[in-house]
């Protein structure tokens, strides 16, 4: 009987559940939270440890509906309104607090104060909002987005013809400013905004820290054996261009010739699913938090690691409902004009029926504390792994990856590699010669081995 009743959904950015109140305490930090974050709805009546609907008493909702409103209003600054009615549930009678996200953020707790009053949502959880939240509020009321702030360490002059030439057939300082990526000084000299800067200046990480792409491929999945790892910047239009032709030629799997020219038919990842992952990560990431957009692949997956939050009204609950908002309406619309990004509100549902299409397994969005990241799966062969040879349990493909980028290597390299003794790095190496993966190249102790491709 317990099992039929119990709430389908679980606690979420946007979800809290409350058995019973005896103390408003939690409530009001969650109240406080929903308001500064997406909005959410608590729900009293709810067992929060199993979602067992427990339901309420008629003297609980009476004494909830007279107290909580009030216990808001005198708790939190600035003053934040919540819409408090009564549902049945699972044939019992619960309680449910809508909070909506406020106008007025930050709101704060005043028996705390600011700023250590001041709550956010981060997954399930509520949490003291740091140093970063507290500046995103200060920018939010502000109503200049980071990407429309100037950046008076450079003008026009200094950006690059090259780079305008991707975006306008014929530009000045007046179209320049016109389209919103500067704006004009009374003195006349023209200041290019955050969005002008990483658009068209080749040096923009000099002025917007950290604001390029770090590319790492490792050959096992705990990042003890990097393979390469590549940054670009440079303007984020042929940034954009050159980390996508950098991560094909990765994952291509399978080849045929054009006249003396290997090109990949095949690939690990669908080509859309890189594509509008890239373009996504470049147009909504938080220029504004210091570090790169890293994408890290891996023999079984790539992950995309972007800063920046969701941003409202996306949360990872309406991920699939194709709900849209640009964080950076400058940056996205320069991407839409060059074609790389798609119709508003879509990107994400390409991604996954991209890779569900191809066999793989379904993306994963994972919302971090200051990060969002995004798991897509490679597709995965058997073909190449050691199956007859259970002593020698070792990933051909991984391996392969590791010493291609090395060329020759020695037996005390390989011994390193697999963390085994030479003389047991020595009896795989036969194993994998005698499979015609491996050749020994040189005689006595000067030889060294190389994969065959």
């Amino acid at each position: 009987m317990e099992d039929a009743m119990r709430y389908e959904s679980i606690e979420s950015k946007i979800l809290e559940f409350k058995e019973r109140l005896d103390d408003y305490s939690r409530l009001l930090e969650t109240v406080t939270a929903f308001a500064n974050t997406q909005g959410g709805t608590i729900i009293i009546g709810i067992r929060d440890s199993d979602r067992l609907i427990v339901g309420l008493d008629k003297d609980d909702i009476e004494r909830y509906s007279q107290e909580i409103p009030q216990a808001i209003v005198d708790a939190v600054s600035p003053q934040i309104a919540v819409d408090l009615y009564e549902q049945h549930i699972g044939g019992k009678t619960c309680v449910i607090i809508r909070v909506f996200p406020g106008p007025q953020k930050p709101y704060f707790l005043k028996r705390v104060g600011y700023p250590l009053g001041v709550f956010i949502r981060f997954g399930a959880h509520n949490r003291v909002a740091d140093t970063y939240a507290i500046e995103q509020f200060s920018q939010s009321r502000s109503g200049v987005r980071y990407e429309q702030q100037p950046c008076p360490e450079i003008s026009y002059e200094d950006l690059s013809k090259d780079l305008l030439g991707n975006l306008f057939t014929n530009y000045d300082q007046s179209i320049l400013i016109g389209a919103g990526y500067a704006l004009a000084e009374v003195s006349g000299r023209t200041i290019p905004n955050v969005a002008g800067t990483l658009l068209f200046y080749p040096n923009h990480q000099k002025i917007i820290a950290e604001s390029g792409i770090a590319v790492s491929v490792y050959a096992d999945d705990d990042k003890r054996y990097l393979i390469k790892k590549e940054d670009f910047s440079g303007g984020l239009i042929p940034m954009v261009e050159q980390v996508y032709a950098f991560i094909m030629s990765l994952l291509g799997s399978h080849y045929e010739l054009d006249g003396l020219v290997k090109r990949p038919i095949a690939y690990d990842i669908p080509q859309t699913a890189i594509r509008e992952a890239l373009v996504n990560a470049v147009a909504h990431r938080a220029y504004d938090y210091e570090a790169p957009t890293r994408i890290t692949l891996f023999p079984d997956r790539i992950e995309f690691l972007n800063p920046g939050t969701f941003y409202a009204p996306i949360n990872p609950e309406n991920l699939k409902e194709g709900l849209s908002r640009y964080r950076n309406p400058l940056i996205s619309d320069a991407l839409r004009k060059k074609g790389y990004m798609e119709k508003q509100g879509i990107g994400i549902n390409l991604i996954i029926a991209s890779c569900l299409e191809a066999g793989l397994g379904e993306p994963q969005f994972i919302e971090l504390e200051h990060h969002v990241k995004l798991v897509m799966f490679r597709r995965q062969s058997s073909a190449d792994y050691v199956s007859d040879a259970p002593e020698y349990p070792y990933d051909i493909p991984v391996m392969k990856r590791y010493f291609s980028a090395k060329g020759f290597f020695s037996s005390k390299e390989f011994a390193q590699y697999i963390g085994k003794s030479v003389s047991m790095a020595k009896k795989v190496l036969f194993e994998l010669q005698q499979q015609k993966v491996v050749e020994m190249v040189g005689k006595g102790p000067a030889s060294k081995y190389r994969f065959i491709n």
